[in-house]
């Protein structure tokens, strides 16, 4: 499941689509219909916060493996002790879907970012871009991330990520990263079109680091909607979540999720420009994964 993000969209110096968005006037949303969504997040924020806080979803595992690999994209970049790489500004990162962006902001944090400018100190962080369509849940990451600033340029953009990597001009960042949203791309064929645009935001050599649910090899969705409730039953007999808040989770995975199998998605990367489809780790139920997608130099 996902955490929906800040208020106020925000160019980057990498890509000005915010600026262009905020040109065009957006229709006012109604009163009750914000408070709605609010409390629509609110619901689903607290519900994942308590699978979060005893680790059910094993995310840590997955985050664990992105840490390791920005630490190793920076590594690579910074070159035989040469500097180059930090002197250049850091990594300019796009964080696709960033909900709340808590996960992702501890990791940072782990990693030494925003980091010096100096190779071995941790990663180098420029700047780093939110987008997300959830206003309150923007919110909430421009607090989990004010430890970046003034050191790295924050931008939030209150935008749907498809449409903000079509309006992105190509090369605009190094790393992308999306955890638990391209899985609501309800076809592969969206999927692929997606990856497709993610890999032309990427300079060459950059990296698109994707933590998502998977379905099983030969897993139909059906199967995985009753492999997914099998383990909401298991959280509700843990006492970990009430079983109200089971059938909420059950009831957004039936409307949202259209969760791949690895074998089609590594075949959609490849399709979509990526030279490498890596996958760096797999929770012990095998729902949720993190793939390392590479872009040829």
């Amino acid at each position: 499941m996902t955490v929906p993000p800040s208020a106020h969209p925000a160019a980057s110096g990498a890509c000005a689509v915010a600026a262009a968005a905020s040109a065009d006037p957006v229709a006012p949303v109604g009163k009750a219909q914000a408070e709605e969504s609010v409390a629509i997040f609110q619901r689903s924020w607290q519900t994942y916060q308590k699978l979060l806080e005893v680790d059910f979803l094993e995310h840590n595992l997955l985050y664990q493996a992105v840490q390791q690999h920005l630490l190793s994209l920076a590594a690579a970049a910074a070159g035989p002790g040469d500097g180059s790489y930090a002197s250049a500004g850091g990594l300019r990162l796009v964080d696709l879907g960033c909900g709340d962006a808590l996960q992702l902001a501890r990791t940072l944090q782990r990693c030494g970012c925003p980091g010096c400018r100096s190779p071995g100190s941790g990663v180098p962080l420029a700047s780093y871009t939110g987008v997300d369509v959830s206003a309150p849940a923007l919110a909430l990451a421009a607090r989990h991330l004010a430890f970046l600033q003034p050191t790295c340029e924050v931008s939030l953009v209150e935008q749907d990520m498809d449409a903000f990597v079509r309006g992105c001009p190509a090369g605009s960042f190094d790393v992308a990263f999306a955890s638990f949203a391209v899985h609501h791309l309800s076809t592969l064929e969206a999927k692929q079109a997606f990856l497709s645009q993610v890999a032309r935001c990427l300079e060459p050599g950059g990296a698109f680091l994707l933590v998502d649910v998977f379905r099983k090899e030969g897993e139909d969705r059906g199967q995985y909607m009753q492999r997914y409730q099998g383990n909401m039953d298991e959280a509700v007999d843990k006492g970990i979540i009430e079983p109200g808040e089971a059938a909420t989770v059950m009831e957004h995975i039936l409307n949202f999720d259209y969760p791949e199998q690895l074998s089609a998605y590594q075949q959609a990367a490849a399709a979509a420009g990526f030279a490498a489809a890596e996958c760096a780790a797999t929770d012990s139920k095998q729902f949720g994964r993190c793939l390392v997608l590479r872009k040829a130099l």
